[in-house]
């Protein structure tokens, strides 16, 4: 690799980013918003060429395969959603940088769980976005010197949904789409961390409840020095934080079960609720809208990772015509109005109470959903997500 360097120097000196359309090398995963993207990219006219990189690849193969496609391409960037298929070390994104071929970094999901942990500032070619306004100090800290907020979004096809007679039960039902994040405990799982997190016993829900969010940085600190590599102590902040979301929202949904509440999900959840309660998952792009669509309450419970973030529901519920009460984020503010295009509960008596009320007031789940859906076609469809990022991108690197 390092023989051929100087000739793939040469080859990507080319100018970037210099007219539309422009040209995208995309790594592609399994990652519920990456279809909508390159859709609205191609939307707007340019190239998005995805390359599907087996798992389990070292480093040096994942490399090869980038810069074989990337030749033949000559992308105006390479774009990456979490860091998936490149190196938590930063090893891939250093070469690509000294080339130079340009990274766009969107983190949909918390940093510190996928890396790049780089042992040096981040090239100037690299631009990382998060959809959480609060890691932004994480990643300067991290060596991202260009890191920029962009949020989740929708997708305009979400407000066309096909109705589906299956569905129809919900209308007077409070429903819940999501997952328990077991198999992200069992994957991050050790006996050290288990041991750590019984001596801490940790409650994130309290910290929740008093200050609306939990910062992570904060609450973490006093571990830091029990690990030697911060990838360690990153793997260990991800263990904690699935296993206080599922604690988390197995203890809303509890709260609810007075209710007609339903929810969709793995058969896990019948560890920790009534089994009668429980269904299967649903797939999200052909069958969640018409849940979301056909219930008289749509749930969303962040997830601790995301600090301030607001999720997909936020989004995507109203744009299938469905009404959503939501935990309290302190983004929301940023994006909506408060009580008109967004209804949100601070604890469980907040909850129960909210729904209670909207489960017998459809006129005001519906003059709250019509303007949420407003809102959303005017700021929050994907369109607008990939026009602040080309913006950015051009921006950084003019």
């Amino acid at each position: 690799m390092k023989s051929e360097l100087p000739n793939l120097k040469r080859h990507f000196q080319y100018k970037k980013f210099k007219a539309p359309p422009y040209r995208f090398l995309f790594l592609k995963y399994d990652y519920f918003l990456q279809n909508q993207l390159l859709a609205e990219l191609r939307r707007q006219g340019h190239q998005a060429i995805e390359l599907a990189l087996p798992k389990h690849l070292s480093a040096k193969e994942v490399l090869r395969l980038i810069l074989e496609e990337a030749v033949k391409l000559r992308p105006d960037a390479l774009l990456v959603l979490n860091n998936m298929g490149l190196d938590q070390q930063g090893t891939i994104i250093g070469v690509l940088a000294r080339l130079p071929l340009p990274v766009i970094l969107w983190y949909l999901d918390n940093y510190r769980f996928s890396g790049p942990f780089l042992t040096d500032e981040a090239p100037g070619q690299i631009v990382a976005f998060s959809s959480d306004k609060a890691l932004l100090p994480t990643l300067n800290q991290a060596g991202f010197p260009h890191a920029f907020y962009l949020p989740l979004a929708t997708d305009s096809s979400y407000s066309a949904v096909r109705h589906d007679d299956r569905f129809k039960f919900l209308r007077e039902k409070v429903s819940y789409v999501g997952g328990t994040f077991s198999k992200m405990v069992n994957h991050f799982h050790t006996d050290e961390y288990e041991a750590l997190y019984n001596e801490w016993q940790p409650d994130f829900t309290a910290a929740k409840k008093k200050n609306g969010q939990v910062d992570l940085d904060t609450v973490f600190a006093p571990y830091r020095e029990r690990f030697l590599t911060l990838d360690a102590f990153y793997n260990y902040i991800a263990y904690v934080v699935f296993r206080e979301t599922r604690r988390y929202r197995v203890g809303r949904l509890t709260t609810l079960l007075d209710e007609p509440l339903v929810v969709y999900g793995i058969d896990d959840w019948k560890n920790y609720l009534p089994e009668e309660i429980v269904r299967s998952p649903v797939a999200y792009a052909l069958e969640t809208p018409n849940v979301y669509r056909n219930s008289a309450v749509n749930l969303s419970l962040a997830t601790f990772q995301q600090e301030t973030a607001l999720n997909q529901r936020l989004f995507d519920v109203p744009m299938c015509n469905g009404f959503v009460l939501t935990d309290w984020q302190e983004s929301l503010a940023d994006h909506f109005k408060l009580d008109e295009e967004v209804v949100y509960f601070r604890n469980d008596d907040e909850l129960k109470d909210k729904v209670r009320y909207f489960l017998k007031h459809p006129a005001a789940r519906d003059r709250v959903t019509q303007k949420a859906r407003e809102r959303i076609w005017r700021e929050h469809l994907m369109e607008h997500r990939v026009n602040t990022m080309l913006e950015t991108v051009k921006r950084v690197w003019a």
